[in-house]
């Protein structure tokens, strides 16, 4: 059904002043500051789910004997694992792909290499990836990214389903040091830094094992995020018990696929992408479940990122989930962006996750989320499609079931819908897919 004739029943909240004022801070400063306070005697993992270390623990079958005797006796232990995702649309754009499929090879691993006796442990991660299609259109392009790969169109949606799922190729994700001080409670990273692994990061954040739609993952579409890969340096404190601050800065220049030139575009560019985060949570035990926090970012001007014309970014976002029984959490997350680099001006995520149905490890996440597209960027799109709504706004929602089948292989399943996608033509579209993991 054509936009034009739909109802005129409105799907948005209360009109939102479009642009937020953000007063400007001073990042690194407040950083600096918050990171000197007094440090506590528990140890606090301030990575995200997705982090190397925290997937790697995540894989409790029984090692062969030879990789027990590599973690107990050289504290080096490593994962290997293949991933493919496949898409089927029912209502792209006129001529428009309706099918996207995309897989992914990782290697990972880390090695502790001081501190061993302390606790205060300092070694190197790393993780290496080749993403690579199955089909014409890959996943990421899948929304409206074909349009400037070449791959053609979509389902003209605002917005991004796996962007992880690309034909990119060889890419480092990660290469960098990990260092804990004072008991655990201060911890920096540096190097090749993932900013996804501790920018806005909670329980279902991951594109491998949670929603796979990026309104639902880290930033919620209104945080405009450079490339994984690139040099930086991240700091986590826990100020007190409860109280805890991760700060960053990275190249908002560098590229994944081209590591080596991060050392010129850091250094000699200097567009930067920094974040500082406060936020507070029940326990450390459960950073990425009990908690609510604030986030706040600025992507320099002049990066390969800019939607339309070469400028910055900057907003704060707002996240908070916890608990409600021993396997349901209730999240609201969202976030409000000006600039041109957020794919949404305002975002607002309401959702559930269900921990442990079926099994240990399988778990189930339903969400909804509206968005309001970056003005600037839609007008873009719309021209692009010849899309004559005008309206810049989008209604989301997401069904996922992770099944883990054994030790060694994970199923998920799972369908959106998208009313009113913003860059089509069309009043609706339902996208079905599979993803599917193997676990070496």
């Amino acid at each position: 059904m054509n936009k034009n004739t739909a109802s005129s029943t409105s799907y948005l909240p209360p009109q939102i002043n479009r642009k937020c004022s953000l007063l400007p801070i001073s990042i690194l400063g407040a950083s600096i500051v918050l990171t000197l306070s007094t440090p506590l005697l528990a140890s606090a993992n301030f990575g995200s789910p997705d982090t190397v270390d925290n997937t790697l623990a995540e894989n409790t079958r029984q090692k062969k004997s030879w990789r027990e005797n590599l973690a107990e006796q050289h504290n080096l232990t490593f994962g290997l694992d293949y991933q493919v995702l496949g898409l089927s649309a029912s209502d792209p754009v006129s001529g428009g792909e309706d099918k996207a499929s995309s897989g992914v090879a990782r290697f990972y691993g880390s090695w502790n290499l001081v501190g061993l006796e302390t606790g205060n442990t300092g070694g190197v991660v790393w993780k290496i990836e080749h993403r690579h299609g199955y089909s014409d259109m890959t996943p990421k392009e899948f929304a409206f990214q074909g349009n400037f790969t070449g791959a053609g169109n979509g389902i003209g949606y605002g917005g991004m389903i796996g962007p992880a799922y690309s034909d990119q190729g060889t890419r480092l994700t990660n290469l960098y040091w990990k260092q804990k001080l004072n008991n655990g409670n201060t911890s920096f990273m540096v190097g090749y830094l993932d900013t996804t692994d501790y920018v806005d990061v909670y329980a279902l954040a991951s594109p491998w094992n949670g929603f796979t739609n990026l309104a639902f993952s880290t930033g919620s579409g209104a945080i405009g995020l450079p490339d994984d890969g690139i040099l930086g340096l991240a700091i986590g404190h826990m100020i007190t018990d409860n109280l805890y601050t991760i700060a960053g800065i990275a190249d908002g220049k560098g590229k994944s696929d081209e590591p080596l030139e991060g050392f010129d575009t850091l250094f000699n560019d200097h567009r930067l992408f920094t974040t500082f985060e406060l936020g507070w949570t029940a326990s450390k035990e459960q950073i990425y479940t009990d908690n609510i926090r604030l986030t706040f970012w600025h992507l320099d001007s002049g990066t390969q990122h800019s939607l339309v014309n070469g400028g910055s970014g900057q907003g704060v976002n707002f996240s908070a989930s916890f608990m409600a029984t021993p396997q349901l959490m209730p999240f609201l997350r969202g976030g409000f962006s000006e600039g041109d680099v957020a794919l949404y001006d305002k975002s607002i995520t309401a959702g559930i996750g269900y921990f442990g149905l079926g099994n240990a490890k399988s778990n189930l996440g339903f969400a909804f989320n509206w968005s309001e597209v970056n003005d600037d960027f839609s007008n873009v799109m719309k021209s692009i499609n010849s899309v004559a709504d005008s309206s810049d706004s989008q209604l989301t929602s997401e069904l996922y079931y992770k099944m883990a089948l054994g030790e060694f292989v994970e199923l998920t399943p799972n369908l959106q819908y998208i009313k009113d996608p913003a860059f089509s033509n069309e009043d609706s579209t339902w996208v079905a897919g599979i993803r599917a993991r193997i676990i070496i």
